[in-house]
């Protein structure tokens, strides 16, 4: 059950030499990116090359396939996708996995229009079982457009680093000094006694400040 529902709702010939040339100028000259999208693939979403992604440490670099991320890491990035399907125009900034009952996971997201909502999505992140507008803001709502690193990176970094645990949320929070971190929570299992790890990344640089252990 969803902890905030509300209500119900070959090798080039010499001639093709001076073309490849030409079109890696034109590519650096347009400053050529990967599609956001990259950042949800999940099962059946795959490209056929792998695709640049954030490294704050050592620049863009190459991605690993997502069937590369533990099952729980690529079904969120699924169920990241659709949600922002299901409300338009909007950036996540809170993630949860509910183990009670049928597992699920529970995200909110922040429109462009300031409106905040709250979808509900299948355990393997394929489908929306309910959406409702949050009429309780988050005061980290106002502050996500100077984010440069997004939740679905967040999930990706820890998921990379920490390849034996299970993801369980992902929520915004600040350190003492007032910097806005992400807190990626992940543990080795679903009972109660399971080891937790909570990561805790800068949202400006992307690097790891913090890491604390429970259980």
């Amino acid at each position: 059950m969803a902890h905030f529902r509300a209500h119900v709702p070959s090798r080039p010939r010499p001639r093709l030499v001076g073309a490849a040339l030409t079109a890696a100028a034109l590519c650096g000259l347009t400053a050529c990116e990967a599609s956001d999208s990259s950042l949800y693939a999940g099962p059946g979403e795959e490209s056929s090359t792998a695709s640049p992604t954030f490294s704050p440490e050592k620049g863009p670099g190459t991605s690993p396939s997502p069937s590369a991320l533990p099952p729980s890491a690529r079904h969120a990035l699924t169920a990241l996708k659709t949600a922002r399907e299901a409300v338009p125009h909007s950036t996540p900034y809170h993630l949860v996995r509910d183990h009670e009952g049928t597992p699920e996971w529970e995200i909110k997201l922040s429109t462009a229009s300031g409106s905040e909502w709250a979808v509900a999505v299948v355990d393997d992140g394929s489908t929306v079982t309910d959406k409702h507008e949050d009429t309780r803001p988050d005061d980290a709502t106002g502050r996500l457009s100077d984010f440069a690193v997004s939740l679905p990176q967040a999930v990706r970094k820890t998921a990379h680093r920490l390849t034996g645990q299970e993801l369980t949320e992902v929520a915004t929070e600040k350190n003492t000094e007032g910097t806005d971190l992400w807190e990626v929570s992940t543990a080795t299992g679903t009972s109660a006694e399971a080891e937790e790890v909570h990561t805790l990344i800068d949202t400006e640089t992307g690097k790891v400040v913090r890491e604390k252990r429970e259980g």
